[in-house]
């Protein structure tokens, strides 16, 4: 696993912790160290477009969540604006003067498509933008549910400019959606007529300028518009094509859950090796990894992390396929993105919750990245709202997903199994699926269906990656440990089942899942090196080296001095005299108080 990045992660720019720096600061810090890892991977136009094995490891990169808001900037840059722009470049030499400078990284973009009033149904977007008589265009958002939401479009010291998409009126006429080039600010200053106003962080997130946007008249030169001034025959499929890029961000989304599931493995794996307790029937130390409690959860991400690595390979090279259409790679993105996000938040609230108070702090980067996992969970597909499209799709048989190479597995009968299921509560008394094809909406059945999309999509995930992890040779300890924890994620059907060749009793489950993370722990130290994320880890809590600068760092009140030192205790002793009550029952109290004070 090569990683170009490793020399960058040791620089100053990367070490800082910023945990008590401003937001401007922060924000400031982040697009600098964002502008550093593009120009350190040089992506091509061809590797934006094509989704190179160099475009994905550059996603999959550790170094970008030292900073949680380095990812949300590079993908709005690198994948929606300029993958747009690349769309859109042949024949347009403006267009090509633009794609150059964001490929040089001399200014951010971004991607204005969802509004405040239009999430999932963005088709039905309001921003307008009407043909002048000139030529040019009026930019406007018409009332306030109309904002653009989310873009971090604040000025940041770096000129910005964006593609954003309004509907086209010409001549009172609407000509559908359409993706328009617009300057934003100069990294100072918004442009005349755009307003910017900054949402409120994101809980524990990175700090990103995060924004509702407004157009109040903007005009815009004829040569805004990407597309033409023509209503298309299939406005729907004009406008997905448009917004293809959204899909392979899916994908990006998906990729970018790699290095975090490989550093909190690491963070995690590391703190429970140091971490020791008192044993209370042995009165000896041990470490904290030795109990089951611990070194399960901790097994489980290693082998999450590295059959992930395997399955995303997979999806890539399979992405590349020429005779692949665009539904299929929006369906292999969705299923990716659905399995990895699954994966990352569970292990991260496990994970988190086994480093006890530790975990909590921010600067150990745990709570951190679970809050950055969620909101990427949501960005370019929520899944919820991909896992009911394509779940749908599956039960239909308007998409099929691809073969196993392993039919008998337990997973490839669990997968078959959960897609009858949907397939069965979606046909109940209505007939064949030709009859029902357009009715799978009616509430009567959509409240059954529904419950099962992102399980269903989960399932066919992972027999997807455990295939994908054989194929690709992953150690055999990590495949059991994966293989117990995706037969966990449903014990029910598989307790159920009358199949006896994959029924499993609750006990067989558990059995299976604690001998093989018992085996797998024994090899732990070198499945963490295996990660290959040490450089990139900041949090103090994996080495008594770290915790000890990081302590150097804080902000200390009162008099710092050596416990040992006869003056220190001298102190000590006068402070008591001075503040010691004067009556026996209070002195009593006093002293119990103290006595309490040193149990605790």
């Amino acid at each position: 696993m090569h990683l170009k990045s490793v020399d960058l992660s040791q620089t100053e720019l990367f070490q800082r912790h910023d945990h008590f720096s401003s937001w401007d600061e922060c924000v400031h810090l982040s697009y600098k160290r964002a502008r550093s890892i593009g120009r350190l991977y040089d992506l091509t136009a061809e590797d934006i477009l094509h989704v190179s094995t160099r475009y994905l490891e550059f996603h999959t990169d550790p170094i970008l969540l030292m900073d949680g808001s380095v990812p949300v900037l590079l993908t709005i840059h690198c994948n929606l604006y300029t993958g747009t722009l690349v769309m859109f470049a042949p024949g347009r030499p403006d267009v090509q003067v633009a794609l150059d400078k964001a490929l040089r990284f001399e200014t951010f973009g971004n991607y204005f498509l969802t509004e405040l009033d239009h999430g999932l149904d963005v088709i039905n977007l309001e921003t307008t933008a009407t043909l002048k008589p000139d030529g040019s265009f009026d930019l406007h958002t018409p009332h306030r549910g109309a904002a653009k939401f989310m873009p971090p479009s604040i000025p940041c010291g770096i000129l910005s400019d964006g593609i954003v998409f309004a509907r086209l009126l010409v001549d009172g006429e609407d000509r559908g959606v359409k993706p328009f080039v617009v300057p934003i600010h100069d990294g100072h200053s918004m442009y005349p007529g755009i307003t910017a106003k900054r949402l409120s962080p994101r809980g524990s997130s990175n700090p990103v300028n995060h924004a509702l946007t407004y157009f109040n008249h903007v005009r815009l030169s004829p040569t805004a518009l990407l597309t033409t001034l023509h209503r298309a025959m299939d406005p729907r499929a004009e406008f997905f094509h448009n917004i293809s890029r959204v899909v392979v961000g899916t994908l990006s989304m998906a990729a970018s859950c790699l290095p975090g599931l490989r550093i909190i493995s690491y963070i995690a794996g590391k703190y429970s090796l140091r971490r020791k307790v008192t044993d209370a029937s042995t009165g000896l130390s041990r470490p904290i990894i030795s109990f089951s409690t611990q070194y399960i959860p901790v097994m489980t991400a290693i082998a999450d992390a590295f059959i992930s690595i395997a399955f995303v390979s997979n999806i890539r090279a399979g992405f590349g396929d020429p005779e692949l259409g665009s539904v299929m790679k929006h369906f292999l993105a969705a299923v990716t993105k659905v399995t990895l996000f699954g994966h990352t938040m569970k292990d991260l609230v496990a994970l988190a919750d086994r480093c006890g108070a530790q975990g909590l702090l921010r600067v150990n980067q745990l709570d951190s990245l679970i809050a950055d996992a969620r909101g990427s969970g949501i960005a370019e597909g929520d899944i919820l709202g991909i896992s009911v499209r394509f779940a749908i799709d599956l039960a239909l048989g308007r998409i099929a997903p691809p073969r196993s190479s392993d039919p008998e597995s337990r997973l490839a009968h669990h997968e078959a199994a959960i897609i009858s299921q949907l397939r069965s509560h979606l046909f109940r008394g209505q007939g064949s699926p030709k009859e029902i094809s357009g009715s799978h909406r009616r509430r009567q059945i959509e409240a059954a269906i529904l419950p099962l999309c992102v399980p269903l999509m989960q399932a066919v995930g992972h027999r997807m990656a455990y295939d994908a992890a054989i194929e690709a040779s992953v150690d055999p300890t990590l495949i059991d440990i994966y293989l117990s924890s995706a037969i966990l994620s449903d014990p029910a059907w598989y307790s159920e089942t009358s199949d006896p060749a994959v029924h499993l009793s609750r006990s067989e489950q558990l059995e299976m899942q604690l001998n093989a993370c018992t085996k797998g722990v024994a090899r732990l130290e070198e499945w963490l090196d295996k990660l290959e994320v040490g450089p990139y880890v900041l949090a103090p809590i994996v080495s008594e080296e770290k915790w000890d600068a990081y302590e150097q760092t804080l902000e200390t009140f009162g008099r710092s001095q050596d416990p040992s030192d006869d003056a220190y205790l001298e102190d000590l002793d006068t402070n008591r005299m001075i503040e010691e009550p004067q009556s026996t029952a209070s002195s009593l109290c006093f002293l119990q108080s103290g006595s309490m004070a040193a149990k605790l």
